[in-house]
């Protein structure tokens, strides 16, 4: 039986979340707004004796405990990564009425929330995470607010401060993970940041990461059955040969059935070791932590105390997109304006900016 659509009422409450976001991303984007933006991030910078604010935000990046669960719980952690055109959804950058998976995510994590309280989170919905969306980096009038490009406030440096809490949120996830995804883009931070972390996770470990969604549907069989695997797909790349670990989903079924298993055996193990050593080198560099003085950082409890589990939380398998009913858009009307932080197609060189893509 194959999986069935998104359910309608994820649908609908993560274009709620979708379409609320990009209203407070147009305020934030302002004048009025970003100055109020900048102006909190100063006064917060300076009470907690940082030098900077940029300083202020790397510390926020790099705090495990902003991301980790609350104590005593063990939520499912969602991941994600671009999303699904949608009529009903916010405007991106290409003028195009697109979901992001986020809010699919946090859909699914609300729902798993109200059955089984505290079983599911998503990196927004943690303290760290939070408090970073609610800079709106990937604003233009808050980076500019903040200095501007002058003062190396670049759109790059914003998706830096992402990749960098997304990679402290995969250190921290343990048991099993969810990834809102077909498949992870070379440019994207689920496959350059997020799934090493969660492979050499000791309590994670590839065994533990699930797509939510099937392999592409315009895959062929023999590609769906054997590298549309959780395991093969959180490994192997399938958008650009130029680069390593690529397989071509539509080439694959043309081989000989021995010689790609045993290809795909080998792009795996290949990927294993590139990661343990990435994972063994960042275990045993120095390390540069900018930290708040000590008067303003509480030393963290010790032992901790092992944490309470939580009843168990269902990784969802849906079919990706749900098909929604085109809307005839009025002239001159359309969603919200100002261009969400909704990641861009894989194809476009764009993409490279968005917050969950590179």
């Amino acid at each position: 039986m194959s999986p069935q659509p998104i359910p309608r009422y994820i649908e609908r409450l993560a274009l709620k979340f979708a379409n609320e976001e990009a209203e407070r991303a147009r305020q934030a984007n302002t004048k009025e707004g970003s100055q109020a933006i900048a102006r909190r991030l100063e006064a917060e910078s300076d009470a907690a004796n940082f030098t900077s604010v940029k300083e202020y935000i790397k510390n926020l990046t790099e705090d495990v405990e902003g991301v980790e669960a609350p104590d005593g719980t063990t939520p499912t952690s969602a991941f994600w990564s671009h999303g699904i055109p949608h009529p009903d959804a916010p405007v991106n950058w290409r003028n195009e009425h697109f979901l992001d998976n986020r809010y699919i995510a946090e859909a699914w994590a609300k729902t798993q929330n109200q059955r089984n309280r505290e079983s599911a989170q998503t990196l927004e919905t943690t303290d760290g995470g939070r408090r970073l969306n609610e800079m709106y980096l990937f604003e233009g009038a808050v980076r500019e607010a903040l200095g501007g490009e002058d003062q190396g406030f670049t759109y790059g440096w914003a998706r830096e401060c992402w990749a960098g809490i997304s990679e402290t949120y995969a250190t921290a996830a343990k048991g099993p993970v969810v990834v809102f995804a077909e498949t992870a883009h070379t440019r994207s931070i689920l496959y350059n940041q997020e799934l090493p972390t969660l492979h050499t996770n000791e309590h994670v470990g590839l065994d533990n990461i699930n797509f939510a969604y099937p392999a592409p549907k315009e895959w062929p069989k023999e590609t769906r059955t054997e590298v549309g695997t959780h395991a093969v797909r959180a490994q192997v790349q399938v958008d650009d040969p130029s680069l390593p670990h690529y397989i071509d989903p539509t080439a694959y079924p043309t081989q000989d059935p021995a010689a790609r298993e045993a290809a795909v055996g080998a792009e795996c193990a290949a990927v294993t070791a590139e990661r343990s050593e990435r994972a063994a080198e960042a275990a045993t560099a120095p390390t540069t932590e900018t930290k708040a003085p000590e008067a303003e950082s509480p030393a963290r409890e010790a032992p901790e105390q092992p944490a309470a589990k939580n009843p168990a939380t269902s990784i969802p398998v849906w079919q990706v997109g749900f098909k929604p009913t085109p809307v005839k858009l009025e002239a001159g009307a359309s969603g919200p304006t100002t261009p969400s932080t909704a990641p861009p197609t894989p194809d476009l060189e764009k993409q490279s900016a968005a917050p969950g893509l590179e």
